[in-house]
């Protein structure tokens, strides 16, 4: 029935925030979902050509998705007040959407979540975003405001697994149970022993045996099926435990070498921005087929559901490993307000996400890539299962197949290069790749090709790379200066006896580098406070000028 306010002329909501019907809502998800993709393959103009094109909270949210990761990757002040408005408005779209959602009768019905779930999840992505944004402003105000939207996003991520967790359970024990009453309900037919010609006799299939290697699955157990009622007519026996007799050799053998990757990953070339069409359906696959739980097609395949299950891994599996690297100091704390992290949990539904090729696996295989080369790959000491190679080689196979264009996978690929003691290799990737559409991504090349000359000892590389990135970037530019400058003292130091004239041209450079540092830092900060580096680097330009003038000697000699 109409609203009063409606029969009295009364203004109805515009298209925007209506919610979508049954039919329309997948037709628009689709559009929103591939447009949004194209900011994966370097493409801004193609992603906010499409995403202009519909008003949705689908497209909206593609939106913020586009503008948030062009915030992250550069943390640019004009592009993070961009981002926060946009995901501001996608935030107010869904949770209306949602609302309209609840009381709509056209609206969508999911037989696994509840009415309006799609949008509570562009709620939440978008409070996830938001609050991201929030804590990379200056204002310890709005960081703040970023730990409140962290929270409530928190609590409806959950809330949607939960719901996804509970129809899992009752369709394992609904199959369960009726495979168990087809069983019971067969008949047998079989020939009487002295009965009169062929006359046969139906025999139930309890009165039988059960074969030995029949398992009560978890859905049995819990649904309390007794089978007692069988044991006495088993009789039980030892089971023929015969091994070969070269299972366990009869010397010790010591640690036993294995080889390197063989088959499709030495096909795959890591030089070339697209990926080869030799590599074979076994790479792209490989990541998957060991992860854990089940696969959300084995009960639905429509695309919001779809939808729903891989942005709410992502969003979750995010948040789980981001709490499960707080210190345990502050995670304590934030235990006690409702937030508890699991590594484990986070990374597998990471890899859960990258299964669908939409921009919410795209994002999930970015960040694993991410978490890998980048975390786990800068530490010395670690577990045999702690950074899975080859999952991860096919991982970024498929990711490049699905976004040739894209140079975020050329940057994973020279940080996979770097992580294998390949740093040759990682910088010819990074410096001779065209140049990227995006001045973040480009930035973000630099940037890597910059630390790599470092570790090889090209200083003077390093140095015309790290102030290629002051060009494109508007953080940390007193590091950058820095580390160009110190850079040039060890070119000044090598040459200092072979060929002093060159030398002092290095010093020159140092000097002039190592001087601007001071007025290029204490410009940004970090939930209100300084960057640590820049407090670091202005120390020691501060203790070598002291130095120099205690010592009596050039600043470049009281470097150190």
């Amino acid at each position: 029935m109409k609203r009063v306010g409606t029969w009295l002329g009364g203004k109805s909501h515009n298209a925007s925030t209506q919610s979508l019907s049954a039919l329309d809502e997948p037709q628009h998800l689709a559009d929103a979902m591939r447009a949004a993709s194209e900011i994966m393959n370097d493409d801004v103009d193609a992603a906010e050509a499409g995403l202009s094109k519909g008003n949705s909270a689908f497209h909206k949210l593609g939106k913020g998705v586009v503008t948030f990761l062009r915030a992250t990757l550069g943390f640019e002040q004009e592009i993070m007040r961009e981002a926060s408005e946009r995901l501001a408005d996608a935030e107010s779209t869904a949770a209306e959407h949602q609302r309209h959602a609840q009381r709509s009768p056209t609206a969508y019905r999911s037989s696994i979540y509840p009415v309006g779930s799609e949008f509570a999840l562009c709620h939440a992505e978008s409070q996830l975003m938001s609050a991201v944004v929030a804590v990379l402003n200056e204002s310890l105000t709005e960081s703040i405001k970023g730990f409140y939207k962290l929270r409530t996003a928190y609590k409806t991520l959950d809330g949607l697994l939960q719901a996804e967790d509970k129809y899992r359970k009752g369709a394992s024990a609904s199959i369960a149970s009726t495979s168990r009453n087809s069983l019971d309900s067969q008949r047998f037919t079989g020939v009487v022993p002295g009965g009169s010609g062929d006359e046969s006799m139906s025999v139930s299939r309890t009165s039988l045996p059960k074969p030995p290697t029949e398992r009560a699955t978890p859905a049995t157990l819990g649904n309390g099926v007794d089978d007692d009622d069988d044991d006495d007519e088993f009789e039980f026996v030892d089971a023929d435990e015969g091994l070969p007799s070269d299972s366990v050799p009869a010397h010790y053998l010591g640690h036993l070498v294995t080889s390197e990757p063989q088959g499709p990953f030495q096909k795959l070339s890591l030089n070339d921005e697209h990926p080869s069409n030799s590599i074979s359906a076994t790479t792209k696959v490989d990541y998957s087929v060991q992860d854990e739980g089940a696969d959300l097609s084995d009960f639905s395949n429509h695309p919001v559901d779809e939808f729903i299950h891989s942005g709410s891994n992502l969003c979750f599996g995010i948040l789980q490993l981001m709490l499960s690297l707080i210190p345990p100091a502050f995670s304590k704390l934030l235990y006690i307000i409702g937030f508890k992290g699991d590594r484990e949990r986070g990374i597998k539904m990471l890899w859960q996400a990258t299964h669908y090729s939409n921009i919410n696996g795209a994002l999930a295989g970015l960040i694993t890539l991410g978490y890998y080369n980048g975390m786990i790959g800068f530490c010395d000491i670690l577990t045999a299962d702690a950074y899975p190679k080859d999952r991860c080689r096919a991982l970024l196979a498929d990711m490049r197949e699905r976004y040739p264009r894209s140079h975020l996978w050329l940057l994973e690929e020279a940080r996979m290069h770097a992580g294998d003691r390949e740093l040759e290799k990682a910088v010819d990737l990074t410096s001779k790749s065209s140049r990227s559409p995006l001045k973040q991504v480009e930035a973000l090349q630099w940037f890597e090709n910059s630390l790599n000359c470092m570790y090889l000892h090209r200083y003077s590389d390093c140095s015309a790379s790290f102030q290629k990135c002051v060009t494109l970037n508007n953080w940390s530019h007193g590091l950058y200066y820095y580390i160009a400058g110190v850079a040039h003292v060890e070119e000044y130091r090598l040459h200092k006896a072979s060929n002093p004239k060159l030398a002092q041209v290095h010093a020159k450079k140092a000097t002039d580098l190592l001087n601007i540092v001071p007025q290029h830092t204490g410009k940004k900060k970090f939930m209100a406070r300084q960057l640590p580096f820049d407090i670091f680097v202005l120390r020691k330009i501060r203790k070598w000028e002291h130095r120099a003038k205690e010592w009596g000697v050039e600043f470049v000699d009281a470097v150190g």
